[in-house]
């Protein structure tokens, strides 16, 4: 089992059949359908049957074993989940800002100055979209909730 996951390709393999797996199993629970029409477990459950065609064609594919690891990728999943998990108490403005700046600095060797006029930039985009047109209630920071 073990000598299975030395390629970084047979870890992405295994990652997303568990992520596919997590997700029929959680909209499973959540339910499909309801009388008034979708239930909220049924965009869960597309997501799942979508990723099980990405599993076989990664596993059809050949891969170079020679072919060298980057760890940008698991960087990148590490730095977005780290995201996820502080914005519900940071608000959106300074994880927003944090997570720019260390992408454009870590992933793209630019400055932080670029990064810094990158993230105000891309905040107000964003805000000038949810917030101003859609209307979307958005908490730029954790004291404004």
């Amino acid at each position: 089992m073990l000598r299975y996951l030395d390629r970084p390709i047979n870890v992405a393999v295994a990652l997303i059949a568990l992520v596919a797996f997590a997700f029929g199993v959680g909209s499973w629970k959540l339910g499909f359908w309801t009388d008034d029409g979708p239930g909220p477990g049924l965009l869960p459950f597309a997501a799942a049957c979508l990723l099980l065609p990405i599993l076989f064609l990664i596993l059809r594919e050949e891969f170079d074993d020679k072919e060298r690891f980057h760890p940008h990728p698991l960087f990148a999943v590490v730095i977005l989940c780290v995201y996820a998990t502080v914005i519900p108490y940071a608000g959106f403005l300074i994880p927003t800002v944090l997570l720019i700046v260390a992408w454009t600095r870590l992933f793209e060797q630019q400055s932080i100055v670029r990064g810094a006029i990158l993230s105000v930039l891309l905040i107000a985009f964003g805000w000038v979209v949810f917030v101003y047109l859609l209307k979307v209630p958005m908490s730029m920071l954790p004291e404004l909730r």
